[in-house]
């Protein structure tokens, strides 16, 4: 029996040597690598009874077994100089209870040792593999997705689109559907926004005549009693006179030598039957021609929408916001129709006003969203074409229906339909991925994948969550010091995944941005709608000046999408920009006159429809300047500085009275300016 004990242990031998007893071997052979203070500590007694096994044995251990005999009849010097020959690795400090017999490190040592280490390779495989299964285009060498929380906004943006695209493609059946869909809520809002020109078209009118003189020609009454424009009446008691047998008696022989007064009364003139305009309801006449102050209550309203609207959205998502403001467009939009006062109608303008502009803003950011790639600015484009449409639609629509109540109800309650496809309609991808809305996102690209016929990868919810933002992540909840530290947690989560887009808009990155978009959107908007609006200002036939602008504006956008891909999007908006600028000013050479008017109405056409191909455009490219998280604030931004140019396009056409051309020169030098900021404006891909 042989054992050995490294320190802190004992060295004994029990096999017949002559050392001594075990007490003695207990006591004497103890040995110690570092001494220590005190009765030493027995830690580990290993004991082992030699076994003469193959894989234990050793050369030096076989002739020690050899020469004993030898060693016991040997003198002491020759047995003390044998044992110091023999290499005694108990006594290495490296060395442990198995050294003695399988030595430090040997080839049957070495053999197994690279075996095991084999083993290690399909783990780490299995450790490791996840970081490139949930990379999207490694060949391009791009960061893992594991990295994201260290990436930036924008980074971190086209990770999130790459990997949207990469699950549910550029575009398929799917996004076909509901962009087609959505493109229809742009002719609904662009109804509400254009009918208004034809429930205030111009009427005949005078001042009405008594009730003892309804018999008198209206030709004769006019040309006796009031001036041309009918706003003045010639100040006499008219009850003293009376029309019999087709004469006018007791008219005073001195009536021309009579002052005039306003007249408080109008009749106007049934050229359309009963039909009744906005004007002959409420008397919008003479001095109490508020008109424009009546259009600018909706485009109040508008330019509400336009910047609430986007934080509305951003907050609560795209789909339940587009669909609620639709039905509130629909639904007051239909009272409209009943109302009994100016003020009542002036009110519920504003509602649908800042309703109109909510769904023309979330339902372009939605579509937008719905695809990918050059797709983007294609479908961004197409998206709009239904408000060319609309124009000539509304043109033809008013044409027959010249009731200004029957028209507001036609434009409105039919479109109630459209609710039925709230349950179905699906919300933004992009938001759901940026809110960390998995489990709806899933639902989603699954639906999308079955109507598109393609196979989804089976470890694609990892690849979502990879790219999902970091404040958006659930993580579990931490107790310290009671529940105060997870409040404060969750409540910097909130704050970071509810970003106050103001900030972001306006902050270091973006307030360039911005204020160039806020420009742009304004200068333009004083183009489209100024022409578009008052078309009828520049003379001829309103209905078939919107019809024929609308078609060419419908032509005009459908061509710029092959512009754009060709030349670049912001090369065609600064095109766009400027030569409906030049169009506006080359009125100027042109010279004035009754027979020469056609030239101008042509140029303006012109101008309209090369504006309304960049209104089509501008959408996409603001939409691309902004992240996901602010993107529809970002588009609410222009359209908020839409808003204010359509409050001002009223006011704009009361220049005319000055000089029949300054509004289209205002035009024209409003297009210049956007021109030079849409040069100083970034590209986009």
């Amino acid at each position: 029996m042989s054992g050995v004990l490294r320190r802190g242990s004992l060295n004994f031998n029990c096999a017949g040597s002559s050392r001594g007893s075990l007490d003695a071997n207990l006591n004497g052979g103890y040995r110690e690598t570092k001494p220590t203070p005190g009765t030493p500590e027995i830690s580990v007694i290993a004991m082992d009874f030699r076994r003469h096994s193959d894989d234990l044995k050793k050369v030096s251990l076989m002739a020690m077994a050899v020469s004993a005999p030898a060693q016991a009849s040997a003198p002491p010097i020759a047995a003390a100089t044998t044992e110091t020959t023999e290499k005694d690795l108990s006594q290495d400090a490296d060395s442990d209870v198995l050294s003695n017999f399988l030595g430090h490190y040997r080839w049957w040592s070495f053999f197994w040792t690279f075996v095991l280490c084999l083993f290690q390779v399909p783990t780490t495989f299995h450790l490791f593999m996840f970081v490139f299964q949930v990379t999207l285009e490694t060949h391009l060498g791009e960061l893992s997705p594991m990295l994201q929380s260290s990436q930036s906004p924008e980074q971190l943006e086209q990770l999130q689109l790459k990997t949207l695209q990469k699950l549910m493609g550029t575009i398929g059946r799917w996004q076909c559907l509901w962009c087609a869909l959505l493109s229809t809520f742009q002719g609904i809002c662009t109804f509400h926004i254009f009918i208004y020109v034809f429930q205030t078209s111009a009427k005949d009118y005078w001042c009405a005549r008594p009730v003892n003189l309804a018999q008198l020609d209206i030709a004769e009454w006019r040309n006796l009693s009031q001036t041309a424009n009918g706003c003045l009446l010639r100040d006499l008691d008219y009850s003293q006179l009376s029309y019999e047998q087709g004469e006018l008696i007791n008219w005073p022989s001195n009536a021309s030598e009579l002052g005039y007064r306003e007249c408080t009364e109008f009749e106007f003139s049934d050229v359309d039957g009963t039909a009744r305009t906005l004007v002959q309801d409420f008397n919008l006449v003479c001095g109490n021609d508020i008109t424009n102050i009546v259009e600018t209550c909706f485009l109040t309203g508008a330019a509400a929408g336009a910047v609430l609207s986007g934080w509305i959205s951003d907050r609560f998502g795209r789909r339940h916001t587009l669909m609620a403001f639709v039905s509130i467009q629909t639904i007051f939009g239909g009272i409209l129709a009943f109302s009994t006062s100016l003020a009542m109608f002036m009110s519920l303008r504003v509602i649908i006003g800042f309703a109109s502009m909510t769904v023309t803003v979330v339902s372009f950011v939605l579509v937008v969203e719905l695809v990918s790639g050059q797709w983007r600015t294609i479908i961004g484009i197409l998206n709009i074409l239904p408000v060319a449409i609309t124009y000539v639609l509304s043109a033809g629509i008013a044409y027959f229906i010249r009731d200004w109540r029957t028209l507001q109800l036609v434009i409105s309650w039919p479109w109630l339909v459209m609710l039925c496809i709230w349950y179905w309609l699906p919300e933004s991808p992009r938001w759901l991925l940026a809110q960390g809305r998995l489990e709806e996102l899933c639902r989603l690209i699954e639906r999308a994948a079955k109507m598109n016929g393609t196979l989804l990868p089976a470890n694609y919810q990892k690849t979502l969550e990879a790219a999902v933002p970091r404040a958006a992540q659930q993580s579990p909840p931490t107790e310290v010091e009671g529940n105060k530290v997870v409040e404060e947690s969750n409540h910097d989560l909130e704050l970071e995944l509810h970003v106050n887009p103001l900030v972001v808009v306006f902050g270091s990155k973006y307030w360039r941005t911005t204020v160039l978009t806020l420009v742009i959107w304004l200068t333009l908007i004083i183009i489209y709608f100024g022409l578009t609006l008052h078309l009828s200002n520049l003379g001829g036939n309103i209905y078939m000046n919107s019809a024929v602008a609308g078609t060419i504006e419908a032509v005009s956008i459908c061509f710029s999408i092959f512009v754009v891909l060709k030349a670049g999007i912001r090369s065609s908006l600064l095109g766009y920009m400027l030569l409906p600028g030049l169009c506006c000013l080359a009125t100027n050479l042109i010279p004035q006159g009754e027979n020469n008017q056609t030239g101008v109405i042509a140029l303006a056409i012109v101008a309209k429809c090369l504006i309304g191909a960049n209104n089509a455009i501008i959408p996409t490219y603001t939409a691309m300047q902004y992240p996901t998280i602010v993107r529809n604030f970002g588009v609410g931004m222009g359209n908020l500085a839409s808003g204010i140019a359509l409050i001002l396009v009223p006011f704009l056409w009361q220049l005319e009275h000055f000089d029949a051309l300054l509004p289209l020169n205002i035009m024209g030098a409003c297009g210049l300016i956007g021109a030079a900021a849409i040069a100083l404006m970034k590209d986009v891909e």
